[in-house]
């Protein structure tokens, strides 16, 4: 590049010299030519000492190099060109800062347009090539749009809280501002705008996970409490002195301990899904091997209880997705104890593992009432076709769900048969934190139900390829 202007320099100087010679020798023979009219000297000597101007003038062209007529302006160029370098490295370091933030960072030009958006903002749109784009169709956060506008016309910062609209909710904080700082008033144009994004998704769950569990806690162990209280004052009153009172009121004390015991294990568990289900896991998981494992560990269970499972995984396909390994077992875990305590007396349950649309409970009878999305509402939202979709079925041959429940029944704390859960142990959390670990992993929960014919529970989630493309 510098080569190149340093030619260019150098032929425009020669051109320049030749001009100057050319009216160098124009303007001695229009002065020869008046000498010879008015002083009426003899024109050959006038020839000649035009003649050896022109020489002369040859000679002393000849003699400076063009680089001598091209230095002054070389030197200027210089100035400018190291001028500009220092600034594009400037632009550079900048922009790489830009782009190794954690948090989102946009440059919008003085019509909304995104000039610039680092990696952090791509994962935030959920798209990439955001350059050129408006940033109303980038992000639905008409708050943050309409102050980075206010920035434009008045410089002054702002700060606007929001939430992004998705399958998980973010609660975010964008800081507004203008990009020059100079006091000179820019042309609008030349007008730009920056918005920094942070992430307080974390703080704000963190917030409500410390109301939800206080209020869920002391609701929920009201009655254990107080059931405890009465047996305690029982055995130290009139049933001090009786045996076998003692031992009956002892197991039932045991017993409130022991469900207060699993409250407290399955809100904490909620919680702390619940506090990261806005981060996608990063670790590849087996969901046959995981199944696999799941049922192992249930087998004491299930010859205790007598129920019978029948695991059948497709061994021709993939089973691998993006997730965490301790909540994919933990969420089939769950939907099998739900299955062993609700699926009848025994419980025969099918656990199924394969590609596509989970298979119907109904079959080819009478279609079953269903809750949650389905299979191509799932993968339409995940940009994939349904066969692509992985799927995790436990399904009961029980007596089935009333419609009016099915909505209901990832909701916390809520059963549809209260007394029976009770005996069973239930805490009526298990399937809302199966819904959550299913959202922090992207996937889709599907309940249906035929009355009289069972219920399946139906998991669906994004191959490990596909995740890995998005």
């Amino acid at each position: 590049m510098q080569e190149e202007i340093a030619a260019m320099i150098k032929n425009t100087a020669a051109q320049v010299r030749a001009r100057d010679f050319l009216w160098a020798a124009g303007i001695s023979a229009g002065v020869g030519v008046v000498v010879l009219i008015g002083a009426g000297a003899d024109w050959r000597v006038a020839l000649f000492a035009w003649a050896a101007f022109l020489a002369a003038l040859a000679v002393r062209y000849r003699l400076s190099s063009g680089r001598a007529w091209a230095q002054p302006v070389q030197r200027v160029v210089d100035m400018e060109l190291g001028a500009q370098q220092a600034e594009l490295a400037n632009l550079r370091i900048a922009r790489g800062v830009a782009m190794a933030l954690p948090e989102p960072l946009f440059i919008l030009d003085s019509n909304g347009v995104v000039e610039h958006a680092n990696p952090a903002a791509e994962a935030l749109a959920g798209a990439t090539n955001l350059e050129g784009r408006h940033f109303a169709s980038v992000i639905r956060a008409p708050d943050v749009f309409e102050a980075a506008e206010a920035v434009i016309e008045t410089r002054d910062t702002k700060t606007v809280d929001f939430v992004t609209t998705g399958s998980v909710e973010l609660s975010c904080r964008a800081f507004v501002a203008p990009l020059w700082t100079d006091e000179a008033e820019p042309p609008a144009p030349a007008r730009r705008s920056l918005i920094f994004i942070r992430d307080l998704t974390s703080e704000r769950r963190l917030e409500q996970m410390r109301a939800d569990f206080i209020a869920s806690a002391s609701h929920e162990l009201r009655t254990p409490l107080a059931s405890l209280l009465g047996f305690i004052e029982t055995l130290r009153g009139h049933a001090r002195t009786d045996p076998e009172a003692q031992e009956k009121f002892l197991s039932i004390m045991q017993s409130q301990a022991e469900r207060m015991q699993r409250l407290v294990a399955d809100l904490m568990s909620l919680s702390r899904i619940e506090l990261n289900e806005h981060v996608p896991p990063k670790d590849i998981v087996d969901l046959r091997k995981i199944a696999g494992d799941v049922v192992d560990s249930f087998a004491p269970l299930f010859e205790r209880r007598g129920a019978i499972v029948d695991l059948v995984a497709d061994e021709t396909m993939s089973a691998r997705i993006a997730g965490d390994h301790d909540e994919m077992f933990q969420a089939i875990q769950n939907l099998l104890d739900n299955a062993i305590k609700y699926g009848g007396d025994p419980a025969m349950i099918k656990l199924r593992i394969g590609a596509g649309a989970a298979p119907a409970v109904a079959g080819d009878g009478e279609p079953g009432q269903r809750a949650g999305d389905t299979a191509s509402q799932i993968a339409a939202r995940l940009g994939l076709s349904v066969d692509d979709l992985i799927y995790v079925q436990i399904r009961d041959f029980g007596p089935g769900i009333a419609r009016a429940d099915l909505p209901r029944l990832t909701e916390r704390f809520y059963r549809v048969n209260v007394e029976r859960s009770r005996k069973s142990g239930g805490t009526g959390l298990g399937l809302a934190i199966v819904k959550h670990i299913i959202n922090r992993h992207k996937g889709g929960f599907q309940i249906e139900s035929v009355m009289a014919g069972g219920t399946a529970f139906n998991c669906y989630f994004a191959p490990a390829q596909a995740r890995a493309a998005a």
